[in-house]
Parts: structure tokens; C-alpha cells; sequence
């Protein structure tokens, strides 16, 4: 059985278990014990048992809002959702409604704002001038600012907008002023007018982009420089990031029911207008045996379970609106994730770009992920939505033969199986790397403001050390294996990012971490060659957003410390990974601060 210790335990004690005195081990029971109510007759107490033993071992780990809400009243456990919002003042009203809704439940919210007219455009019924899209995204970020003051926790935003909208020159300097949009993550949707070959053929020849709303031509915008606009906000400041929408509705398993609109507000899923997250990660580490070698059957098992866990989610879940329930009965879309993937190549002595395995790995967790999911079907039916139409999707056209003979005969249960997500404070709790992020570096400085008795702050960094470090050193395995974020070439994340998204049919959320110095004239070439095979990318450029709570240390200088300051044991904090969001930059929350401190000149 896992056990969470240290900074771990505490998180799992603050932010999931039900009470301060619950163990890992009886919140693992009241996780599967709800989760399996969705199960009818002598089954749930069978099931409930292969929940609680994936759970428990840590081999599974489901969602945060899963942690948090099993066997509480009205258990809303799902992560997002998605809303588009539209052109009229009823529209604006409902839009912020339901943001505060699903917000006070807990979720975060990604919403597409490209269906309201632009700033400036006559409103015929009213004979105003509308306000445009911005406009209601200030409104938006304003709800979130009230909710925070009301002690609610932070509302998390995707906000959205098409390049061909006539708004996206406003939009793309939105958040220039640090001040604005503070609750949200803003991103710039390549839509069927322009996708990303079109846009990699016009700024190569120094077109220009029709701008379009309602069928009719505002203008145009050179594609150079909207380009070169977009590539230096995200080089300066982490954002915009970009969504490739014409991708993800190509590839779309329900491209015959319903266009996908928005993603969450991390990424990791593009979703149809209300639609909804449900997520959960294999802990990859926990598969590795004691000769480095990856368990493929116990592997195998978790992942028919984890399908199963997270399709009863669905059906136990309190949903916020009406709308939203009813899209997620029909279309049961689940988002089976990893986690520890850095962690676990290390272990097996790989390198984090080692670009076959990762590969072979994927392929393996998309089959029998779908096999599960078909086996639900022939057990529990297919999602309602569910039409032959299904085996033509962009994605599906490049399963094996013999996963599309199963789906003809037996349909399948979910309309998309597999993401990736950042995985952040749950994998603080499970002590590995997040999601698909390589480890920030194997020894680096934490830095962070101490409260004296006096009320006055005092500056201070500690020296961490992950633990993996110690385990490589100890078993005399080779250390150039233990690559930081930025010790990795953009091009070799770029690269991670696109073999893991061909296996994954909802989307992928990845940083591509930059070095301090690294040109935004490179960075403009390398972003464009890859954008036409991801459906979403995040760039961070080391010190862009002024000095950061972690730096990295050179692993000889990290061993002097090491043996000037502190014995290897007593340095084992469990390390806070600066990739747990989507600009780099995330500190960790004051009361997680690890109780040992070392304060150096």
C-alpha cells in the first residue's frame, strides 16, 4: 500500500481527505465505495474492491475534485467544463451565470468568445455599439475577483478567441497589463479559416488574414506580423498560448454530433459546448519492477479498471447545470491521463526524450484503454450518442484493425478515453513528476518570503534535492539521465509533446520550457513548424515573469552544498514542480512550505 508522507501527507490531508484524522487508507476506501455506486446489484461490492486496491497502491490516482467531493452531499467531482458564450445581453447573462455556478462547485471553466460581435459593431436592436469580447471577459475575471474576496478558492479560466475574429489585435495584448484577466489563462483558437498549414504558408509569404465575424469581411491582418505579435507576448510573458481547433475537430471522435469549441482551463481537453472533464492519472513509476523493467500486465489491469472508475464518475456525479448533464449522459467523455512519466524513465535508465519508448509506451495505453472501454459497451451499452460515423473521426482512422472490428460489433462506452493534464497537486500527493513534465532539475533553490516575529519578511532560499537523485546516485546508474526542464532543447519537447498527442484523442497539456536567452526569432520558426500536429501549445522562457520561486543549481555545485550543509536525508523534500501550471510559475501555496529551512549568503 502507498502511503503519502511529508510535504505529501500534508497536501492529501489539507486538500482531500474529508477530515484531518483520515487516513490514505480510508479515504481510498470512501473514493471507491462512492465511485462504485454507480454499479447495480452483488457487482458493486466486487468492483468497489478493484477501485479501492488501484487507489490505495497508488497505481490509479483519480482527479482532485474526485479526492475532494466522494461521500460529501451533492458531490460535484468533476474537474471543467466548457461554455461558449454568445451575441446578446441574455446570452452575456447566462454565460456569467453559469461560470459562477460551476465555479462556486468547484470547476474550472474554458469558454469561446469568438461567436460575439466585435467592439465597435452596431447592435440593430438597441442602436448601441457593442462592447465586444473582451468586453465580457473583464466581466467574467471581475466574478472571479468577488468570489476570492468572498473567501471562495481562485476561479480558473480558459478564455478563447478565433484568429480570424476582428477583436484578435485586443485580445492578443489582453494580458499585457498583469492587472487584467487575472483568473484566467487566455489562448488563440486556429479555426478552419485559418489553421495551421494556412497560417505557416501566409507568414511565410507575407500574407495577410481575412478578419471575419458573422460572414462579413472587417479588415485584414498581415499574418507576418500577427504572428511575430502573438510569438513575443508568449516569449515575454507565457501567453497567449495557441488552441488549434481545426485539428481537434479533424480528429474528433464526434465530429458528426457536435463541434468542439473550448478547452479546459489547463488544456488537456478539447470539449464540445458543455462539456466536462473527468480525469484520472496512471502513476507510472509504480509499474516499474526492482530490475527496471515496466510490469505491462499489471499495467494492463489498471488500466481496464481506471476506465471503468472513471465512467461511474459520470454517472454518481451532482453536475452544476442541466446542460451540462445532459451533454455528459450522451457523450460520456472521460480523460484517463499519466503521471510520473520523467520519474519513471529515469528509473528505467532513460533519457526524458527517449522518443521510441514513450512512443511504444502510448500506443499501449491507447489500445487497452479503448478495449475497456468496448467491453463496457457490450456490458453497460455504448454512449448514447454513439453512431457508426464514430469509426470515420480523423483519430479513429488510425486505430488497428482489429479495436475498430470490436467498436463495429459492440460499440464503445465513452466518446473519448485518453488526455494528458498537468497532474500538479495530485502529483505532489503521489511524489512523482506531473503529468508528461520532465523534473525541474535534480537540486535547485526554493525561494520564499519568512514572516519574523516582529511581522517583518525576510527573503530566504533552501536547498532541495529530488529525491530521485539520491536513488540514481546510490545505484550507480548514469547521471546524465537526470535532465532538468531547461537542460532539455525545445525542439526535444516539442517532440515529446507530438508523439505522446498522436495516441491521445482529447488533447495534451505540455510547457514548452525555454532558457532565459533563447531568441524569439527561433522561437517564432520552431512554434510554427509544429503547430499543424498539436492541438494546443504553452510556452515558458525562464525569467520572463520576473524572479521565479525556483533555480536551478549545477549537480557539482549541488554535491558541495550538500556535503558543506546538510546530509542527503535531511534534504529529502518532496519536490514542488514549476510546470504544475501552465505559465512555469506556479509557488507553491504559504502553508505547504516544508518546516525545514537553510538560508544561504
Amino acid at each position: 500500500m502507498y502511503q503519502p508522507k511529508g510535504l505529501s501527507e500534508q497536501i492529501f490531508k489539507d486538500r482531500y481527505a474529508i477530515h484531518p484524522e483520515e487516513s490514505w487508507d480510508n479515504a481510498s476506501r470512501r473514493v471507491a465505495s462512492h465511485v462504485a455506486s454507480a454499479e447495480q446489484g452483488e457487482i458493486r461490492e466486487k468492483v468497489s474492491e478493484q477501485f479501492y486496491e488501484e487507489v490505495v497502491t497508488n497505481r490509479f490516482m483519480p482527479g482532485g475534485r474526485i479526492w475532494y467531493g466522494s461521500g460529501r452531499p451533492r458531490a460535484q467531482i468533476l474537474n471543467c467544463f466548457a461554455l461558449r458564450g454568445g451575441d446578446s445581453r441574455e446570452s452575456w447573462g447566462k454565460t456569467i451565470s453559469d461560470t459562477l455556478i460551476i465555479s462556486g462547485m468547484g470547476g474550472g471553466v474554458g469558454i469561446n468568445f469568438s461567436d460575439i460581435r466585435p467592439r465597435g459593431s452596431r447592435v440593430n436592436g438597441t442602436g448601441g455599439v457593442a462592447t465586444g469580447p473582451v468586453s465580457l471577459m473583464n466581466m467574467i475575471n471581475s466574478v472571479g475577483d468577488e468570489l476570492m474576496s468572498g473567501g471562495a478558492r481562485r476561479m480558473a479560466l480558459m478564455m478563447d478567441l478565433n484568429i480570424t475574429h476582428p477583436d484578435m489585435p485586443e485580445f492578443i495584448d489582453a494580458k499585457l497589463d498583469r492587472k487584467k484577466l487575472t483568473n484566467a489563462n487566455v489562448s488563440i483558437i486556429l479555426d478552419k479559416h485559418v489553421d495551421a498549414h494556412t497560417l505557416q504558408e501566409k507568414v511565410k509569404n507575407n500574407e495577410e488574414i481575412d478578419l471575419m465575424w458573422g460572414g462579413k469581411h472587417y479588415g485584414k491582418k498581415n499574418a507576418r506580423e500577427l504572428w511575430s505579435k502573438i510569438v513575443y507576448n508568449a516569449w515575454n510573458s507565457g501567453e497567449p498560448g495557441v488552441l488549434n481547433g481545426a485539428l481537434a475537430n479533424k480528429t474528433s471522435n464526434i465530429y458528426y454530433h457536435k463541434p468542439l469549441v473550448t478547452t479546459n482551463p489547463c488544456g488537456e481537453i478539447w470539449l464540445e459546448e458543455f462539456g466536462c472533464c473527468c480525469l484520472g492519472a496512471l502513476v507510472l513509476p509504480r509499474f516499474v519492477d526492482s530490475f527496471g523493467m515496466l510490469d505491462f500486465n499489471q499495467l494492463r489491469e489498471t488500466i481496464h479498471t481506471a476506465v471503468r472508475f472513471l465512467d461511474n464518475v459520470l454517472s454518481v456525479n451532482e453536475y452544476p447545470i442541466s446542460e451540462i448533464r445532459d451533454n455528459c449522459m450522451n457523450v460520456r467523455r472521460i480523460g484517463l491521463g499519466i503521471m510520473g512519466l520523467h520519474d519513471m524513465l529515469i528509473s528505467m535508465g532513460y533519457k526524458y526524450s527517449n522518443l521510441a519508448f514513450i512512443d511504444d509506451l502510448m500506443g499501449f495505453i491507447k489500445e487497452e484503454a479503448y478495449k475497456a472501454s468496448i467491453a463496457l459497451a457490450a456490458e453497460k451499452g455504448a454512449f448514447p450518442a454513439y453512431e457508426e460515423d464514430f469509426l470515420d473521426s480523423g483519430f479513429m482512422q488510425t486505430m488497428p484493425e482489429n479495436i475498430r472490428e470490436q467498436i463495429t460489433k459492440n460499440g464503445i462506452r465513452n466518446c473519448a478515453l485518453l488526455t494528458i493534464a498537468p497532474t500538479g497537486t495530485t502529483g505532489m500527493v503521489s511524489n512523482v513528476s506531473t503529468g508528461i513534465e520532465p523534473i525541474f532539475a535534480p537540486a535547485y533553490y526554493r525561494r520564499f518570503h519568512k514572516v519574523l516575529e516582529d511581522a517583518s519578511v525576510m527573503k530566504q532560499k533552501e536547498l532541495v534535492f529530488n529525491p530521485v537523485w539520491e536513488k540514481i546516485e546510490r545505484e550507480g546508474k548514469d547521471v546524465s539521465v537526470l535532465e532538468g526542464a531547461y537542460d532539455i532543447a525545445p525542439e526535444n519537447h516539442f517532440e515529446v509533446q507530438r508523439v505522446v498527442q498522436k495516441h491521445i484523442d482529447n488533447s495534451v497539456s505540455k510547457t514548452i520550457n525555454l532558457p532565459k536567452n533563447f531568441k524569439v526569432n527561433s522561437l517564432s520558426d520552431l512554434w510554427l513548424e509544429y503547430l499543424p500536429d498539436l492541438k494546443g501549445t504553452t510556452l515558458y522562457r525562464a525569467g520572463s515573469r520576473g524572479e521565479e520561486p525556483l533555480e536551478a543549481i549545477p549537480l557539482d555545485e549541488a554535491r558541495k552544498l550538500a556535503a558543506k550543509h546538510v546530509h542527503y536525508e535531511e534534504a529529502k523534500i518532496t519536490e514542488q514542480n514549476s510546470l504544475d501550471c501552465p505559465d512555469g510559475v506556479c509557488e507553491i501555496p504559504e502553508e505547504y512550505k516544508p518546516k525545514i529551512e537553510y538560508a544561504f549568503v
